[in-house]
């Protein structure tokens, strides 16, 4: 089961896709003997004579570009397989199965049947059991060996949606945006060091299949987990998120989803990408012990994984969720115990190629899997040498690059930041918010006891003001001229309900671990809990130094830090002062704002007047009364 996931083969696709030969082919061995470059001998490799790759290549489609899609099928074409071989700029890859129909054709889709696979003559392919979605490896291998620069590895049943393939970067040299990072051990914990993808993009009460079970009740994405990067190195892994029937675990589907249906869920429409910088472990959804093996050799190379919003749905075929939870049993025992030796993990060697057999064998010495699968691992790293696939060399010491920068430093690269989303609007636009409705009803206490309507009766009154559906997808943004100390928690519940997003830009004090557990903030003012309502977490908010802020005059960079977030899906942007009230109900015409006049002296802004021809164009002066 594939959620859409993007590879830059100049990385390391090798690592991404070798441990799909392990779902189906999984026995339990120890290995008694030390595995290493030197003595591969030992393991009685059966070399055969390689295939001839070029007589092969002159029966098959002309069609080869930078980008490849590998999908596997046992069915003839599908709407969805013919939409992927639709992409000009997209070469795809359909690897079959015993099951798949003997006449299998589509133009310029490069088709591999069993009889192809085998004359490929790679030796990890042969030794794949056939009716397995593992075959998918040789997609991979075919691929790369044509030059594939990206390979797009998704399902024939999955299809694309929103932005689809456009969603993911193609950046090679430099990105820009999120990154989620945490201490090393000892002053992080294994808890801290988990990212739940689906918390990030709204769904904080769903959790990928494979994360660890001991750690989801008080799993969460601490304040200081999050960092604002100008100039990063781009992921080499690209995941996107599936909506409706996303992967998760056989017991979340045994509490939510429909036996005859199965699941309907939806993600937060804003919630922007992230990188997740080496060391933390992210739980993608195609095999596990893929995602375990995957990681841990991304982030020796100093490489990371990055996820991206939602780009394909999926409907899955109502099945026995029993019979899944009784396969996840392995899966549920063994998750966390992977996860801390993944964590601790060093490679001895200097190259990735050397790393695999390395950290293959380590696998199999801790029970993880067994002698066979390491055996593959070495012969799919064999089989990359035979087309010339180039390792990437270790990079020691990427978990602590881009660092916190100084406060100081105007150029820094790096700053704290820390977002949180929900998933509370409709997906249809023409239904009333509910949830959003109860938020700013509740955000006022007390009061909705004493004049305010119902949830729903206000739901829909707003649905009937597009000022106010507007603002549903306007991002508004919060400047402070100083320190962040008092008022915040009140401003969230006068703004927080109405707008996609509400964003305090200043500077926000440094917190501790435990400064989530307190009232208010650590460093600022304590007397917001007798003047003004304490402040709600979890709170989004970018970091500006104090010479950043420069009493106000350079509160407009906050413009520029929101925007590197990449924020999806909104209309605009509206920035106000902390001490301005913003009347967010009036209509405001963006297209006939004019900007503003400065006369000398300081007072008021007053109104200096209005166009001849009777239009409402704004202009305003500083008045010197």
């Amino acid at each position: 089961m594939t959620q859409p996931i993007l590879v830059t083969c100049a990385f390391l696709l090798f690592s991404l896709a070798l441990i799909m030969m392990f779902l189906e082919v999984f026995e339990i061995a120890p290995i008694s003997s030390k595995l290493d470059w030197g003595t591969i001998s030992r393991l009685k490799l059966e070399q055969r004579k390689p295939g001839d790759f070029g007589e092969l290549m002159k029966r098959m489609p002309s069609k080869r570009t930078s980008k490849w899609i590998v999908v596997t099928s046992i069915a003839a074409p599908t709407d969805d397989v013919k939409r992927l071989a639709s992409y000009s700029d997209w070469t795809l890859v359909v690897v079959g199965d015993t099951k798949t129909p003997a006449d299998w054709n589509l133009p310029d889709v490069h088709y591999l049947s069993i009889e192809t696979q085998e004359a490929m003559g790679f030796e990890s392919v042969l030794r794949l059991p056939t009716r397995s979605y593992t075959r998918k490896n040789a997609g991979y291998l075919y691929a790369i060996a044509n030059g594939a620069q990206w390979i797009y590895d998704t399902d024939d049943d999955n299809k694309p949606f929103g932005k689809g393939l456009d969603q993911f970067e193609y950046a090679t040299d430099r990105t820009r945006g999120l990154r989620f990072t945490t201490l090393e051990r000892p002053n992080g914990t294994i808890q801290e060091s988990l990212f739940n993808p689906y918390r990030h993009f709204g769904r904080p009460d769903m959790w990928p299949r494979g994360f660890p079970l001991e750690h989801i009740k008080n799993h969460d994405h601490h304040d200081g987990a999050y960092r604002l990067c100008r100039v990063q190195r781009p992921p080499a892994v690209q995941q996107g998120i599936v909506q409706k029937d996303p992967d998760v675990d056989a017991i979340f589907r045994l509490l939510h989803a429909e036996p005859a249906t199965g699941l309907d869920e939806t993600f937060s429409e804003f919630a922007p990408p992230v990188i997740l910088a080496p060391g933390m472990v992210a739980f993608r959804a195609t095999d596990i012990w893929r995602s375990y093996f995957t990681q841990a050799l991304l982030h020796t190379a100093g490489e990371t994984v990055s996820f991206v919003p939602v780009n394909a749905i999926q409907k899955r075929n109502a099945h026995s969720y029993l019979k899944d939870f009784d396969d996840e049993i392995d899966v549920y025992d063994k998750a966390g115990k992977i996860v801390e030796f993944i964590d601790d993990w060093m490679c001895s060697a200097e190259t990735l190629d050397k790393c695999t057999i390395e950290l293959a064998e380590h696998f199999a010495e801790q029970d993880f899997w067994g002698y066979e699968d390491a055996q593959l691992v070495v012969h799919w790293v064999l089989d990359l040498q035979k087309i010339d696939y180039t390792f990437p060399a270790v990079r020691r010491g990427a978990r602590s690059e881009y660092a916190i920068g100084d406060d100081k430093d105007l150029r820094r690269n790096c700053r704290r930041v820390h977002v949180s989303f929900a998933n509370d609007l409709p997906v249809d636009k023409s239904m009333a918010a509910a949830k959003r409705a109860a938020m700013k009803i509740n955000n006022f206490g007390d009061l909705k006891n004493w004049y305010f309507p119902a949830s729903d009766q206000l739901a829909e009154a707003t649905l009937e003001n597009k000022t106010l559906t507007d603002n549903y997808h306007t991002v508004a943004i919060i400047t402070n001229n100083y320190q962040w100390s008092l008022g915040m928690g009140m401003l969230q519940r006068m703004y927080e309900g109405n707008f996609a997003m509400l964003i305090f830009c200043g500077h926000y004090p440094n917190q501790s671990k435990e400064a989530e557990t307190k009232d208010y903030p650590e460093g600022m003012q304590g007397g917001d809990s007798i003047y003004y309502p304490n402040l709600k977490r979890p709170i989004n908010y970018i970091d500006l130094s104090n010479e950043e802020v420069r009493w106000g005059f350079l509160m407009y960079y906050c413009f520029a830090k929101v925007e590197e977030m990449k924020i999806q899906n909104v209309k605009g942007y509206v920035m106000f002062s902390d001490d301005a009230i913003f009347n967010f109900w009036n209509p405001l015409n963006l297209d006939i704002m004019q900007g503003t006049i400065r006369a000398p002296g300081w007072g008021p802004w007053v109104l200096e007047g209005a166009d001849d021809d009777g239009d409402t164009h704004f202009s305003y002066r500083r008045s010197t009364a």
